[in-house]
């Protein structure tokens, strides 16, 4: 039986992480030759996202589920670092809490990773906005010429990852960004799929224009510190 983490970190998503929960349980339950593990990381949410996921997992499988929370908002690198400390795992799927990640596709990474995937990255469709497109090709372009790939998404949101590659990672502020790179500068074997990006139906995104900005910056520092053996 291969081990799966499905790893979903939030802050105030009431209304969406209960329905995202129900269909994740649902899917999941359907799927042979894995053993699940659902690990959420509440970071500091101030609405009653945490109130809902604690009632969903007593009327569900408990011991499918482990909640992690944080007494205060500290990012999502945070939140990963917290749940790498605890699971134990052959493979972590990633998604977000904000029900804009679709499930019902879980099986889609799933089979790449039955197929012998170490990284299987989900391209979605964001129908981003000129300067975003823009800045996603320069980005694109530099990646792939220092990691000697052609990969579509190097930050994507909904993928799947050998934990051996992220396991004793000292991750530094948004580092989370870049756990794809990591793995591929470490020459892990990758697979891209196409997966649908959900609109969303509660609450407000947290993505801000100047995260690109700092993502240059960020991602020009991390080259250097794969460069360095830091990871």
């Amino acid at each position: 039986m291969v081990k799966i983490t499905i790893l979903i970190p939030f802050y105030n998503e009431a209304g969406n992480i209960v329905r995202q929960l129900e269909d994740t349980l649902s899917t999941i339950k359907k799927i042979e030759k894995c053993d699940f593990h659902i690990v959420l990381v509440d970071d500091g949410s101030t609405d009653d996202t945490s109130l809902e996921v604690k009632k969903f997992i007593s009327e569900n499988n408990k011991e499918m589920f482990t909640l992690i929370v944080h007494e205060k908002n500290s990012g999502k690198t945070n939140a990963f670092i917290s749940a790498f400390e605890i699971i134990k795992t052959d493979y972590v799927i990633f998604m977000d809490g904000d029900y804009q990640d679709d499930p019902k596709e879980i099986p889609l990474l799933v089979e790449k990773i039955l197929s012998g995937y170490e990284i299987v990255i989900g391209n979605q469709e964001k129908n981003p906005d000129l300067i975003k497109k823009l800045a996603a090709i320069t980005y694109r372009y530099w990646l792939n010429s220092f990691l000697k790939t052609n990969v579509l998404t190097h930050s994507p949101q909904f993928y799947a990852i050998k934990f051996n590659f992220l396991q004793g990672l000292k991750l530094l502020k948004n580092d989370h960004r870049y756990l794809v790179i990591i793995a591929l500068y470490k020459k892990a074997k990758f697979c891209e799929i196409k997966l649908k990006y959900l609109p969303r139906e509660y609450g407000k995104s947290k993505f801000s224009k100047f995260k690109i900005i700092g993502a240059i910056f960020d991602t020009y520092k991390l080259l250097s510190r794969l460069k360095n053996g830091m990871y």
